[in-house]
């Protein structure tokens, strides 16, 4: 046995030197390159193990190869079928927008998202908000429901959602659900049969064979959307979750408080969010639905919220929420407030918040105290520090777990969706924005975020250096390895 260890040696620091070869070859992001070439220095072993498991890209270009397909033609189909309607719309946007021209210019440009001009839009705070709406608009249904979630549980609010779903299939809507792989993996089999029974159409994101032990993060739909007749549309971070309505999240040595922001969209807007269902139903069960007045009906909102959706893909061309932030940064001329749970930016987004808050703009980052996640919570803590130097105000919410994903602008423009501040929603999941550039809509966030900020906690510069050392190690170790979280 002594004598073949030193060729069980030679082989593995043959297989390191080809792992560290292919690594430095097939990661195009640095960050991530870096990453893991730290963990396969400092965890030879194991750095292996995560890289086959994270890091391999492969079983990715086959996932998305086809969809991409589907993608082109289909975002082809709906450019020609909206381009009237589109040039219309163009002048009266630059004259409407002004300085804010263009957010709309750049989503189009990334993926042919329009800017629809008239839309009803209505913020609802918290499940107890949100789920009796959705409750309401889901019974009215008359032809189509269109569901997409990253997670769905079991429990009261999933049970009162098949209830309704299986009533519209008797009456002879067509319903079609998107349910991620893993994230809605607490969902029984049997529930998924008795869903197909009824005549619900039914389709899994990324399917993985052994869910406990897969990679959850990689390459998700962390979408939460719901279309109705192609005319009222739901976004937001709120899943189908008990845990979302208040007093039944078991919340450790806090109040039983979960804090997220949803919102339907009545109008136009809806065009789009059902386009992104469309490409995922592709991918799911490679049929394609036709684009026309069926799913996509021309109707007279007597909206006046302007409203566009952004949308991102694991195999998107462009980083296109992360370039959406990016630009809303930028745009600030007076104030800027962000909430996020996860907080893991890269250095585009570090330098926009810092130049942004060195020329004189309030910017105002509104993170949790305890976040659900220890790990990602200690990275985005090694961030803090040089944001408030840049005179960033951070806001830590003490009241629970807070979930919200928004950003406003002056008081002018809004942002509401499902994709965090980090690099997991830039870069691997499918995501999906609203933004919303009508005022009375970003006042009203505006508000809700200021009362959000009375439960919270402003961090002091000396407050974060005194953090224990522990908690600098943790982090600092968190840091080395955040691009893969």
């Amino acid at each position: 046995m002594t004598g073949v260890i030193p060729y069980l040696t030679v082989l593995y620091y043959l297989i390191v030197i080809v792992f560290f070869f292919s690594i430095l070859l097939r990661n195009k992001n640095p960050l991530k390159t870096q990453s893991y070439l730290l963990l396969l220095v400092l965890l030879p072993i194991l750095g292996i193990i995560i890289y086959l498991f994270f890091g391999v890209d492969t079983r990715k270009r086959k996932l998305f190869s086809r969809k991409a397909i589907a993608d082109q033609r289909l975002l082809k189909e709906w450019s020609r079928y909206y381009t009237d309607f589109l040039s219309k719309n163009k002048s009266d946007m630059v004259e409407l927008l002004q300085d804010k021209w263009r957010i709309p210019f750049l989503s189009w440009r990334n993926s042919f998202a329009p800017l629809f001009l008239q839309n009803t839009v209505t913020i609802l705070n918290n499940g107890e908000e949100k789920y009796p709406v959705l409750f309401e608009k889901l019974l009215a249904a008359r032809h189509h429901i269109h569901i997409e979630y990253y997670i769905i549980t079991e429990g009261k609010i999933f049970d009162r959602i098949c209830e309704i779903l299986e009533q519209k299939a008797r009456e002879g809507v067509e319903v079609r659900l998107i349910y991620d792989s893993y994230g809605s993996r607490k969902v029984k089999n049997k529930t998924l049969r008795r869903l197909e029974k009824a005549g619900i159409q039914m389709g899994e994101y990324n399917p993985v064979l052994f869910p406990r032990f897969a990679n959850r993060l990689n390459y998700r739909t962390h979408r939460k959307i719901v279309i109705i007749d192609g005319e009222v549309g739901f976004t937001g971070g709120i899943n189908l979750s008990d845990n979302y309505v208040n007093g039944k999240r078991k919340w450790p040595q806090r109040p039983k408080m979960w804090r997220d922001v949803h919102c339907m969209i009545e109008g136009n807007a809806c065009y789009s969010l059902q386009l992104l269902f469309f490409l995922d139903w592709y991918f799911v069960r490679n049929i394609a639905l036709n684009i026309g007045p069926r799913y996509f009906p021309v109707g007279n909102s007597e909206g006046t919220s302007p409203t566009l959706i952004v949308g991102s893909e694991p195999d998107s061309d462009s980083p296109n929420i992360m370039e959406t932030y990016f630009q809303l940064i930028s745009l600030a001329q007076k104030e800027l407030f962000i909430a996020t749970p996860y907080f893991i930016p890269n250095e585009s987004i570090i330098t926009a918040l810092k130049t942004t808050a060195k020329s004189g703009i309030r910017v105002v980052l509104l993170l949790p105290q305890e976040s659900d996640s220890f790990f990602v919570s200690a990275a985005s803590y090694t961030y803090l520090g040089e944001l408030i130097k840049s005179d960033v105000e951070i806001h830590l919410y003490q009241k629970g777990m807070l979930h919200s994903k928004t950003i406003v602008v002056d008081q002018e423009v809004a942002s509401i969706g499902t994709a965090n501040m980090d690099y997991r929603s830039f870069d691997s999941n499918a995501e999906v924005n609203a933004i919303i550039m009508d005022e009375e809509v970003a006042g009203k966030i505006r508000a809700d975020f200021e009362n959000d900020l009375r439960d919270s906690h402003e961090l002091s510069l000396t407050e974060w250096e005194n953090r224990p050392a522990f908690q600098k190690l943790i982090g600092s170790v968190a840091r080395l390895i955040a691009p893969l979280l």
